[in-house]
Parts: structure tokens; C-alpha cells; sequence
């Protein structure tokens, strides 16, 4: 097994949360479609097309390689990222009903505690790790990072609130329970990557640099959450005669389609990036806490990205700072678990 390198680790965990913070960009200058077609569009790049492009960039004899994956292992990851595809439906709901600060800081919060302490509560590990003083400092980082979020939350609810942006679809028992379903489903991701780990095993077998070894099993993974999301914008699709927007739109057509592919390609850098961070912390013996960063850096991100893009200008000093402050939290219990590892 390589030697990992934990600075590494929160370097590419850092590039794959900033894809995750920035994949929406291009997507909201999507004109005149409805969002399920453009998601549909979002997803062939992203779930299709990246991660079957990648492996076979990566794997010499791809299709032997895919013949040879046991279907036990492939069956066990689909459903898992088909799970976890679930999770991205329900975090729009979980926007919709808690508005945007306070429900991405609950969903990502619990996904977070979830997918970070069910994978090590179910294999058995966590009394391992609790017994080592790394494995407790990791534990202090991940209570650190949930509180740096919920302290974001408060900011971008104070935020809201001073720009008088109010949200009629509020109802907090709603956004509550889907929030937690959303946080639950989500972490499957996690559960995923672990499921896929003999997919990885036999990846290195055909000779692939180890720290790519989590690429090939996305393309079980993102099958499984092409397919959720894809039974549920051909319902909508249904429903609203989304269709015809494609077929009558001679104008933004192409442009749109580009647009779509383009917020595709960067989401799937997420991930790209999230499978070399989580191979560099697991050979460093920190592999559990992989989703903290992930969650953690994509909030710190999206708070980076809300300044560069001046949603802050109009906002009392006084929520700007408790922003920062939030953000510095997660910054300091990436720092703390650094500290444990070294």
C-alpha cells in the first residue's frame, strides 16, 4: 500500500468541493427550460458519459476489466448510489421548504455525522479508532465542522433576513423530515465508495495507479444515481411537457445543451477530485473522516464563492463577520485533524 499524504488529502478534497461549489454556474444561465430537463441534460454528462470516459482513460483493457467485476460487488454499489441519488432529489425539497441557508446547513450537517460515523459504527472499527489519539482528534474535527456549519446557517439566516428574501413555501416540520431524509440519503455516497472497494482492489490488479483506484466504481455508483434522477425528471418531464421546450427552442438550444454538459463535467470534478483525497487519507489511516472534508470544504466553498460573487455587498458587518467566523471553524477542524494525523 502507497504512503498517504494527509496534506494531500485536504488539498484535493479542497479542488473537488470548490467543482461542487461552482458546477451550478454555468447551469443557471440555462434559458427558457424547465430545471428537469436541464438536470436530465446535467446528469448524462456527469453520471454517463465522465465516469465511463475516465475509466476507460485509465484502464488499458477497460471491457475485461468490466467483464471480470463481480456482479455481487456491482449490484451492492448501484443500489447504494441509487440511494444516495435519492439524497440529491430531496436536498432541492429540503431548499425549497427551509429556504437556502438553513436547509443546506441541516442537510449537509447531518450528511456529514452520517456519512462520516455509520460506515465505522457498522464495520466495527470505531472503538479502534476512538483508542488512538489521531482517531480522537479526527473525532473533535468532525464535532468542529458540524459546528461550523450551524454556525454558517445562522449566518446565511441572518442574511436572509436582513435582505428581506423571505420564502412563502416555508414550513419547517416539512423541511425538517425531508432534510433528515435528504442528510441520510446523501451520505450514501459514502457507504458507496466503501461497497465499491473490490471494484478498486481489482482496478489496481489490472495495473492503474493507485490513486485513481476509486474512478472505476463510479460508474456503478453514478449508474445508481442516474437512474433515481432519471425516473424523476422524466415524471416531471411528463408532467409539464418539458419535451417540447427542446424541440421548439431553435434559439438557446445548442447554448443550452452546452451549458447543461458544461455544469456536468465540473460536478463530476467533485468526485474525480474527492476519489484522490479519500485514497491519500485512507492510506494515512484517516479514510472515515473523507466525507467530513468533503461536506465541510463544500460549505467552506460555497461561502467562498458567495463573497467573490458580492452576495454579502447589502448584509450588516455584524452577519458578515458571523459568516467568517463559520467559516473559519471549518477551516480549524480541518487544522485539528491534520494535527492528529502528524
Amino acid at each position: 500500500m502507497m504512503e498517504g499524504s494527509v496534506n494531500l488529502g485536504i488539498i484535493y478534497h479542497f479542488l473537488g468541493a470548490l467543482a461542487a461549489a461552482s458546477f451550478y454556474i454555468p447551469i443557471a444561465k440555462i434559458k427558457n427550460w424547465r430545471w428537469e430537463i436541464s438536470w436530465f441534460i446535467n446528469g448524462i454528462a456527469s453520471w454517463i458519459v465522465m465516469p465511463t470516459l475516465v475509466t476507460f482513460l485509465i484502464i488499458p483493457d477497460t471491457l475485461s476489466f468490466l467483464l471480470d467485476v463481480k456482479f455481487n460487488d456491482m449490484f451492492k454499489t448501484y443500489i447504494f448510489g441509487a440511494l444516495w441519488g435519492v439524497g440529491g432529489l430531496t436536498f432541492g425539497m429540503t431548499l425549497r421548504y427551509l429556504g437556502l441557508s438553513v436547509g443546506y446547513g441541516v442537510a449537509i450537517g447531518i450528511t456529514l455525522v452520517v456519512g462520516t460515523l455509520t460506515p465505522v459504527l457498522l464495520n466495527g472499527t470505531i472503538m479502534e479508532i476512538i483508542s488512538t489519539t489521531t482517531g480522537l482528534f479526527a473525532i473533535l474535527g468532525v464535532i468542529i465542522a458540524v459546528m461550523g456549519i450551524g454556525v454558517t446557517s445562522l449566518a446565511g439566516y441572518k442574511k436572509e433576513q436582513s435582505t428581506k428574501k423571505t420564502n412563502s413555501e416555508f414550513n419547517l416540520k416539512k423541511g425538517i423530515i425531508i432534510a433528515i431524509v435528504c442528510g441520510v440519503m446523501s451520505s450514501f455516497m459514502a457507504f458507496a465508495i466503501e461497497a465499491g472497494a473490490p471494484i478498486q482492489e481489482l482496478a489496481i490488479e489490472y495495473g492503474i495507479d493507485p490513486l485513481y483506484q476509486v474512478m472505476p466504481s463510479y460508474i456503478f455508483i453514478m449508474l445508481g444515481g442516474f437512474t433515481t434522477n432519471t425516473l424523476y425528471c422524466l415524471f416531471q418531464a411528463n408532467k409539464n411537457n418539458s419535451v417540447s421546450e427542446i424541440l421548439n427552442d431553435k434559439t438557446d438550444r445548442n447554448k443550452n445543451i452546452v451549458l447543461a454538459f458544461t455544469g456536468g463535467i465540473i460536478w463530476y470534478m467533485q468526485f474525480f477530485f474527492y476519489g484522490w483525497g479519500h485514497v491519500e487519507l485512507v492510506n494515512s489511516e484517516l479514510g472515515f473522516v473523507s466525507w467530513t472534508f468533503h461536506m465541510s470544504m463544500l460549505v467552506l466553498c460555497g461561502g467562498i464563492f458567495g463573497f467573490v460573487l458580492k452576495e454579502w455587498i447589502e448584509v450588516p458587518k455584524k452577519t458578515k463577520l458571523t459568516q467568517v467566523s463559520g467559516m473559519m471553524i471549518l477551516v480549524l477542524s480541518t487544522l485539528i485533524i491534520g494535527i492528529g494525523a502528524s
